[in-house]
């Protein structure tokens, strides 16, 4: 009994032991079909900064392209899964900087696509050791008057594959949004906002009347403090068209916003409007000097307005 028992405890050893092997080989065989098939990334080359070159006053603002390529080292598809964070790591699916909101969105034709239902997620597939480039734009999702200057974010691009694996170390990628100082003027003949109202090109005094006035609005709207200037050509008197040798003058005023306007020489003032398109509108009263005795005709001037940001 005692032999037999000990054929019966070895046998089972034996099998044990072929059990083992048989197990072993089989996951070893397993992992290495996993090694073979799994996506195998890697950047070969990164973002450089995405610019855009906003103006507040223009429809239509480019958008920044974010470009980055990857390598399919792998004997598999990728499906991957892009995302950004900021520094914090939270996740970012828009940006604002100085008012103005942010957000990428897949280029046309580049083969990243929205995730259904998941805002600020993308997808992008590469075919087994194919390189393919991701291209996505940093479009503007609403427009603001950003004070002029130079902003700037950092965030991380997130790679994952469909079941959540990250697949690469973080990507860093750089937002900048330039807004370069500018100003805008408008002359209308009511008050309002910013190109509101008919535009004025020629005032007309019609019957010249001593005292007479007309008056027109200047709307201007900037994103940085700039400077007014007004010039007359005949240095603010109304010249007869049809020359005549001693014939005199008509002079007239000029009043900007209650501000006497000296048209001798170059005239300027400051104006900062509140950063928004509705502008500021400033009243411009013109008022006719002594019109007796001056020899019947037509007369006129040439008044030139102009802003520039300071």
């Amino acid at each position: 009994m005692s032999a037999k028992s000990e054929r019966v405890g070895r046998n089972p050893d034996r099998r044990n032991r072929a059990h083992v092997l048989a197990l072993t080989a089989l996951a070893a065989a397993w992992l290495y079909s996993s090694a073979v098939q799994a996506c195998d990334l890697a950047v070969t080359q990164a973002p450089t900064p995405t610019r855009i070159d906003y103006n507040p006053f223009a429809i239509g603002s480019p958008a920044g392209p974010l470009d980055v390529k990857f390598q399919n080292r792998g004997e598999a598809a990728c499906d991957l899964r892009l995302s950004f964070t900021d520094d914090a790591g939270q996740e970012a699916t828009q940006v604002v900087m100085g008012g103005v909101a942010l957000q990428f969105r897949p280029r046309e034709s580049s083969g990243v696509t929205q995730a259904p239902a998941q805002p600020g997620v993308f997808l992008f597939t590469l075919a087994e050791g194919a390189t393919g480039e991701a291209q996505l734009d940093a479009a503007v999702l609403r427009d603001a008057v950003a004070e002029a200057g130079e902003y700037a974010v950092d965030l991380k691009l997130i790679v994952k594959d469909a079941a959540g694996q990250t697949l690469t170390a973080p990507i860093p990628v750089r937002l900048v949004l330039s807004a370069t100082p500018r100003a805008q003027l408008n002359l209308a003949g009511a008050a309002g906002v910013f190109g509101s109202g008919s535009s004025v090109e020629v005032i007309d005094f019609g019957e010249a009347v001593t005292g007479a006035t007309r008056k027109i609005f200047v709307q201007v709207r900037a994103n940085a403090r700039s400077t007014l200037t007004i010039k007359s050509e005949h240095s603010g008197v109304l010249q007869r068209t049809e020359v005549v040798e001693g014939a005199p003058s008509i002079p007239y005023a000029v009043d900007l916003d209650g501000q006497s306007v000296d048209l001798t020489a170059v005239w300027s003032r400051i104006v900062d409007p509140r950063r928004n398109l509705q502008g500021l509108s400033l009243p411009m009263t013109l008022t006719l000097g002594q019109v007796a005795g001056r020899a019947a005709g037509r007369y006129a001037d040439l008044i030139t307005i102009d802003i520039s940001p300071d």
